[in-house]
């Protein structure tokens, strides 16, 4: 009877503890726009090599990203949203979103070229219209 309770317990906790955690995954809170699948890692794909990446907001993150000294090199399109482009051929548009109480940083990315802005951009404006999402200023 008593391992019986023990096994109960611990099987409730690992319960919990999964539900924890697959909770703060930010690709189950969102939906993807028409075009795009889950892929792991928090993103969304087209098969064309486009992606959408959301990473919690954190401070270490913005500073990196948004900042001038930042790796990636930063120019700002549109009120909120942000140019970037690295060393490594990450070409994207990046924004910062709140849902739920929670900021997200979103990444509209490919490795391709500077010359999918468009794309990106439209696969980005379709993510935010898909989860009523309205761009913010940090």
């Amino acid at each position: 009877m008593k391992k019986t309770i023990k096994l109960l317990i611990a099987t409730t906790a690992i319960l919990l503890v999964i539900g924890v955690v697959s909770a703060a995954n930010p690709a189950d809170i969102f939906k993807a726009p028409s075009g795009l699948t889950a892929s792991g890692n928090d993103t969304f794909v087209d098969g064309q090599n486009h992606n959408i990446q959301i990473f919690n907001y954190t401070d270490e993150l913005y500073s990196k990203w948004f900042k001038n000294d930042s790796v990636f090199s930063i120019s700002q399109y549109k009120n909120t949203k942000f140019f970037n482009k690295n060393y490594e051929k990450h070409y994207g548009i990046l924004e910062i979103v709140e849902k739920d109480g929670n900021k997200y940083i979103i990444d509209s990315w490919t490795p391709k070229s500077p010359n999918e802005l468009n794309v990106l951009k439209k696969n980005l404006e379709d993510f935010n219209n898909i989860n009523n999402l309205t761009p913010i200023a940090v």
